[in-house]
């Protein structure tokens, strides 16, 4: 994609990642193809063991499937969901043991209610059925904004969800609240979780809108993006424990109390909504396996970092680079995963697109 003149200094301004003109392009190589048309609002998509992708659509609610490259026409369930704002059907994922137990759980907003709540189906007959309430997370708040919602599995079984502030930033400093943390969640045991105890299931504390989740697999720590209220959105190295900050807080600036972000996306931000991290043995060249890939819902950038460190705790400046495939431009991008054929797929508002390695050079630099 041409990027020139006053639209290039635009983006160098709303990014904070300052890429040159090269970077602004897609790497050789590389092939941006539609995937899915004609979805409403897809905020979650991921790959089942079996190769089917789920994807949600928040404003109605249902959980679709691509089966062979079709879109199943009926949907796999539908949840009865308050989709203002930042409200709807937000995040999904599945069991660890989904090929035995059939288990997927769902982070969305009730219809006609303020909370957020986390339920469990079961895969009966290609369909999810028998609902099972994990935990609902209660607030007083009316306001649909920064409500997190995403969710993923650590490699010590248990689920780890995001939550928003949901407007009240004070709430993620207080340890008696559920709101702007990272939470982990035990599934195994007798359900619904009580919600009266919010401390024995609080990871870490200090996330205004915790949009991004990740799982490294070279060292097993996960990977977290936050918004925040007008730039400096980051990349965080979540720990037990930790407080990130908001809202006392932000970017860079952290005392000693609180944990400095791996990356701080500067003063204008670009509102980060998912990250994941390339395998190993996916089919893009050795030098992107591991990197962590990021997409953003503001000017539809997709932003790959190599990480550096015995911890894997630093971003270079030069080791961040931003690409721009054509089409994307003032594009919202909603989730990024990694399919089992080695390709991105990256959701949007009405589409789902793949990006494939060929080998061949079809624009733009490698680097």
């Amino acid at each position: 994609m041409k990027v020139t003149g006053i639209f290039f200094i635009l983006l160098l301004a709303l990014s904070g990642c300052k890429p040159d003109a090269r970077e602004s392009k897609m790497p050789a190589g590389f092939l941006v193809s539609d995937f899915v048309d004609g979805i409403n609002v897809a905020s979650d998509l991921e790959f089942a063991p079996d190769g089917r992708l789920f994807f949600l659509e928040k404003n109605t609610g249902k959980v679709r499937v691509v089966k062979d490259g079709a879109l199943e026409p009926e949907p796999w369930a539908v949840f009865s969901v308050d989709n203002r704002g930042e409200r709807g059907l937000l995040g999904m994922a599945f069991d660890p043991d989904f090929e035995n137990n059939g288990f997927v759980y769902f982070f969305y907003s009730p219809a006609r209610s303020s909370i957020n709540r986390i339920v469990r189906l079961k895969e009966v007959d290609g369909k999810g059925a028998d609902p099972v309430t994990v935990i609902e997370i209660e607030e007083s708040s009316q306001d649909p904004s920064n409500n997190g919602g995403r969710m993923s599995f650590g490699p010590d079984g248990m689920l780890y969800v995001s939550t928003g502030d949901r407007g009240m930033a004070d709430l993620a400093q207080k340890k008696t609240s559920l709101l702007g943390k990272i939470l982990r969640l035990d599934t195994h045991g007798p359900l619904p979780l009580k919600a009266d105890d919010p401390e024995s299931v609080i990871f870490a504390s200090g996330f205004r809108m915790a949009t991004g989740m990740a799982w490294n697999p070279l060292n097993k720590k996960l990977y977290v993006t936050d918004r925040g209220p007008v730039g400096h959105d980051e990349i965080n190295l979540v720990e037990e424990g930790a407080d990130y900050g908001w809202p006392k807080e932000l970017g860079k600036e952290m005392t000693n109390k609180r944990k400095n972000p791996l990356w701080d996306f500067g003063r204008r931000g670009i509102s980060p909504s998912s990250l994941v991290f390339y395998p190993e043995g996916g089919s893009f060249p050795e030098g992107y396996r591991g990197n962590l890939f990021i997409v953003d819902n503001r000017i539809g950038g997709i932003y790959r970092a190599r990480l550096s460190g015995k911890r894997l705790n630093r971003i270079r400046k030069d080791a961040l680079t931003m690409w721009m495939p054509d089409g994307f431009s003032r594009t919202l991008l909603n989730d990024i995963t990694v399919g089992p054929d080695g390709a991105l797929y990256i959701a949007g508002n009405s589409k789902i697109v793949k990006i494939d390695y060929t080998g061949t050079n079809i624009g733009g630099t490698n680097h």
